[in-house]
């Protein structure tokens, strides 16, 4: 029998190609960090309808270090919903094959987490990187400054967050429905788990960097003028 890791870090690959390539090794550098000081990690990639390049770029940079999942939901939230199916921490947190993370970001989120378990964390700041540039800090929610009805209009956080797995697995993340014009299924996300009450704070002193695709499901719910669905007994059907 092997002991629990302490987290699951859980990369979703879907047409990223070479970018793959630096966001895995992201991942790599930030749980070689946790394992320094000894919070155990171990690693889900989840390729998702992923295209043979970015297969294969990420099976070459994680080896015999990762399991792989092979998911056909063609959806970020259903490819992040796969990884927590399978994920054994603790805690678990997610890397988008395109992004890269801080390479503290496992350990001061770990750190964190272990003060609050009841909170959901983000990075301090995000900088974005491709077809926009611009930087970003997260609030948090249990500041004065904070306004949950904000949530009604725009999304104070993204999915690359960390949580206990459990949070993960009673809030599964609801897939994107273009048809409807749903999107961003992170924003949704974040006002369910704010409704029920679970804060969300960022760890000061990470980042992630965070690349704008051309053609990503976050451009095409853009275009399409993305609303938020309202929070009811509904919202998180998958």
């Amino acid at each position: 029998m092997t002991n629990q890791p302490d987290v699951t870090a859980i990369l979703t690959g879907h047409s990223e190609g070479l970018m793959a390539g630096p966001a895995a090794r992201s991942l790599l550098e930030a749980v070689k960090h946790a394992g320094d000081i000894g919070i155990s990690c171990e690693i889900i990639a989840v390729l998702d309808r992923a295209d043979a390049l970015t297969k294969g770029v990420v099976r070459k940079a994680f080896g015999d270090n990762a399991t792989y999942i092979e998911s056909s939901a063609g959806d970020p939230a259903g490819a992040r919903n796969a990884g927590i199916g399978a994920a054994k921490g603790r805690y678990a947190c997610f890397l988008d094959a395109d992004d890269l993370w801080s390479e503290n970001w496992i350990t001061e989120s770990y750190t964190a987490a272990e003060e609050r378990p009841d909170a959901v964390f983000h990075s301090a700041c995000n900088i974005i990187f491709g077809g926009n540039h611009f930087i970003f800090w997260h609030i948090d929610s249990e500041s004065p400054h904070c306004d949950p009805d904000y949530l009604d209009f725009r999304n104070y956080w993204d999915a690359l967050c960390f949580a206990k797995l459990e949070i993960f697995r009673r809030f599964p993340f609801r897939l994107n429905d273009l048809a409807s014009g749903f999107g961003h299924e992170d924003w949704l996300w974040n006002a369910v788990t704010v409704d029920a009450g679970i804060p969300h704070k960022p760890v000061p002193g990470t980042i992630h960097f965070k690349r704008a695709r051309p053609g990503s499901q976050m451009e095409k719910v853009d275009e399409l003028g993305g609303v938020r669905f309202p929070v009811d007994e509904t919202t998180l059907r998958c």
